[in-house]
């Protein structure tokens, strides 16, 4: 018997981003007014050299734009967005509708954690790799 395969939709991804912003302290949370979530379908061939990934791995989401402290010495910032990735997502995730939630909630937190200037390192030490 086949497991069911749970989507991803855009109106999912809104409502976790809506339950991670209440979960931060509000001084947190007008800090990323400016921060777009997008839902795409997968990292584009640019994205994947520009971050150096392997072949056959991965990739939930990714931050672009300037940092909270970048954004702050701009006279004129261009957006800072979080882009959430569909297919691998759902390729990992989509048996378990309570684990998919988890991973987007989990993929929003890590790159929220890059707004805010943390490197990759930082996250790791984090528990949020």
């Amino acid at each position: 018997m086949r497991r069911r395969r749970f989507r991803i939709t855009p109106e999912l991804v809104e409502r976790i981003w809506e339950e991670v912003l209440e979960r931060l302290p509000a001084d947190l949370r007008e800090a990323v007014d400016n921060v777009a979530v997008l839902l795409e379908e997968e990292p584009s061939p640019a994205q994947r050299t520009a971050l150096e990934l392997p072949p056959g791995e991965n990739l939930y989401g990714m931050f672009e734009g300037p940092t909270r402290a970048e954004r702050e010495r701009m006279l004129i910032a261009w957006p800072s967005r979080i882009l959430l990735f569909r297919r691998p997502l759902e390729a990992d995730f989509g048996h378990d509708p309570f684990r998919l939630r988890a991973e987007i909630r989990r993929t929003l937190l890590h790159e929220l954690g890059h707004y805010f200037g943390l490197s990759e390192e930082d996250l790791r030490q984090l528990g949020m790799e």
